[in-house]
């Protein structure tokens, strides 16, 4: 039995779905189910039956939902006892690139000369990685792309930023995909959320001709773009910090293009560490 099961299996008593489940967990639905199917086998029983398009809790189920949410809420008491426990403690965060780029550097930096003491593990991935790492403990607080909406998170405005196209020089004004006279658009991995922002955007103005092609580096994007062979969405934070930055030409994106950056932390377990990252935000250097 793990943490991971106990999680999954409290989340589709509370919302009867799986795929609601997987929305507040921040993963896949087919994660969610094997977890359940794995839990049930540890238990040897079945723990939910379909009713009406619903899942409701078995007589097995209802017995032990009230002792997995004891679980969790102790593991979770018990990881921020030994962190605040600790001498100075530990704070584990994660956060988007772009984030690491434009915005964790100066609040790192003060947080580092005020409090030296304590021990910190930054890691980068995804917005729905990081989200759901956060549901599950594994991070105390995430930098991500908002807004969020998620009942098992709470969340704070972090700062802004703006995706810019980028073609290549001789390139014509682009106003909508429609405008792009290139055969293929460069980006992220499917569970990105600037890739699905990409996506939504090529379907409203007219992109259906291009051929979505996933890259995982923005330097690879970049390069492509200069050598004139598609187009790319880049943070204009990211672009910035680009060699050859000057070789593409920059097409704003207006509204479509702006991107709120959120702190996220799990509901109700905001740690002292994380409270005191957050208070350091609004301090100028």
């Amino acid at each position: 039995m793990q943490l991971a099961q106990l999680r999954a299996f409290c989340a589709v008593a509370r919302t009867g779905s799986v795929t609601a489940a997987a929305k507040e967990l921040h993963r896949v639905p087919s994660g969610v189910t094997l977890r359940i199917q794995q839990l049930e086998e540890d238990l040897d029983c079945k723990l939910f039956v379909r009713e009406k398009q619903r899942l409701t809790l078995s007589p097995f189920g209802r017995a032990l939902l009230a002792r997995a949410q004891q679980i969790i809420e102790l593991s979770d008491g018990a990881k921020a006892l030994i962190r605040e426990e600790q001498v100075g403690g530990h704070l584990t965060l994660g956060a988007l690139d772009v984030g690491l780029v434009a915005f964790m550097p100066q609040l790192v930096g003060r947080f580092r000369q005020r409090h030296p003491q304590v021990s910190m593990d930054i890691r980068s991935d995804v917005s729905e990685v990081l989200m759901g790492q956060v549901a599950e403990g594994l991070l105390d607080i995430a930098l991500t792309d908002g807004p969020v909406q998620s009942p098992a998170l709470d969340s704070r405005y972090a700062f802004s930023d703006h995706l810019v196209l980028i073609t290549e020089q001789a390139h014509g004004p682009v106003h909508a995909a429609s405008d792009l006279r290139c055969r293929e658009i460069y980006g992220f991995r499917q569970n990105c959320s600037f890739r699905l922002r990409l996506d939504r955007w090529l379907q409203a103005s007219g992109g259906e001709h291009l051929q979505m092609i996933e890259m995982e580096s923005y330097h690879t994007m970049l390069a492509c773009v200069t050598a004139g062979a598609g187009a790319a969405w880049v943070p204009r934070a990211m672009l910035q910090t680009l060699p050859g930055r000057a070789a593409v030409r920059v097409h704003s994106l207006g509204a479509a293009g702006r991107s709120d950056l959120y702190f996220v932390w799990r509901a109700g377990h905001l740690t002292g560490n994380a409270q005191r990252l957050l208070g350091l935000q609004d301090i100028e250097v």
